[in-house]
């Protein structure tokens, strides 16, 4: 089960794609509640399934917390009581801007949760917010960071009531028995995978957001229905760019980009066609390989430029052949070189 599939579920000819469609790997909750409370939880899903639909996953998740009263699962050194993550969104909430609670957020935390760490930023490319936790790297407290961060994520929007757009997903390496993210491409379409933390930028037109004089009630009550809402958009998204005649074509295409896919001749045998029936279809779809793989390429540029990995490694990430093609490729996308670019922040 790779990246591209194990999150997004989609059949049938010509079928539009939908909230229903997203996918989290069955094996992902046996690691997060244990094999039995799992079992338990999802008694009215064929056993053979190797996929459940995410807001199953989730409300599977809430529901063992309610069991047993702690927001981490237990996956923390310590117990998490229910109604911490609400006294850190209620500390967000005395900011009057979507980067000032996300500033307000991250200082509650190591109150609230001194088992994570989380760090607010902000520079020109708009603010960051990024969460880790104390200890040894573990795939199940890899994978409770996730829906932390995503449901810290819900939980913005319901401040804001904003779509909050990102520009930029890091996730943590993979740990095995965790391959795919629960983040791509609800939070962001794109994600670099490095390191252990998760890290989320969002648009700097979303800095000044106002906050919303609105009274947070409980865990679930409002990310559950923003999570909801997350899922549709998306949906919509990915329908968006679709094409009548090869309704996924672009969308598989942007997916199967990056890393040793750069070039179209690689990504049309990671999709199991020739280059030629890869360019017929995307040509029906109004749309060249080429721009599309610039446009994903910028899309990374961005978002490693803004980390301190060497230019000649950054180079290599994004296909090219070596830093001078990488500096020409940067002037065509942002009017200046890489290290140029890099002190904007």
């Amino acid at each position: 089960m790779d990246e591209r599939t194990a999150v997004t579920e989609v059949s049938g000819p010509g079928r539009r794609f939908t909230a229903a469609d997203f996918r989290v790997p069955r094996a992902y909750l046996s690691l997060l509640l244990g094999p039995e409370a799992a079992a338990d939880l999802l008694a009215d899903t064929p056993a053979e399934r190797e996929v459940v639909p995410s807001t199953r996953f989730l409300n599977a998740c809430l529901d063992h917390m309610r069991r047993g009263g702690d927001e981490n699962l237990g996956g923390a050194p310590v117990r998490v009581t229910q109604g911490t993550f609400g006294m850190m969104i209620a500390a967000a909430a005395q900011g009057d801007t979507f980067a000032e609670a996300l500033q307000r957020f991250a200082a509650a935390a190591p109150v609230l949760r001194p088992d994570l760490t989380v760090r607010a930023s902000r520079s020109r490319r708009g603010p960051t917010l990024t969460f880790g936790y104390v200890g040894e790297r573990d795939p199940r407290r890899d994978l409770a960071l996730e829906i932390f961060a995503l449901t810290t994520h819900c939980g913005f929007r319901w401040l804001t009531g904003r779509r909050l757009a990102t520009t930029f997903l890091q996730v943590a390496s993979p740990l095995p028995p965790i391959g795919p993210t629960l983040l791509r491409p609800v939070i962001c379409a794109t994600a670099v995978r490095k390191g252990r933390e998760v890290v989320v930028g969002y648009a700097t037109r979303d800095a000044g957001a106002p906050i919303r004089p609105v009274k947070y009630q409980h865990w679930a009550a409002h990310e559950l229905g923003e999570f909801t809402a997350l899922l549709d958009e998306t949906a919509q998204d990915l329908a968006a760019a679709a094409e009548p005649v090869t309704p996924d074509i672009v969308a598989r295409v942007r997916a199967a980009i990056g890393a040793a896919h750069w070039d179209e001749t690689a990504v049309a045998r990671a999709l199991g066609m020739s280059t030629a029936t890869l360019r017929r279809r995307l040509s029906e779809a109004g749309v060249s390989f080429r721009a599309i793989s610039s446009d994903l390429r910028r899309e990374a540029a961005a978002s490693r430029l803004a980390t301190g990995d060497p230019l000649d490694e950054i180079a290599a990430q994004l296909g090219f052949s070596d830093v001078r093609s990488l500096r020409r490729a940067c002037h065509g996308w942002f009017g200046m070189g890489p290290a140029a670019y890099r002190r904007l922040d």
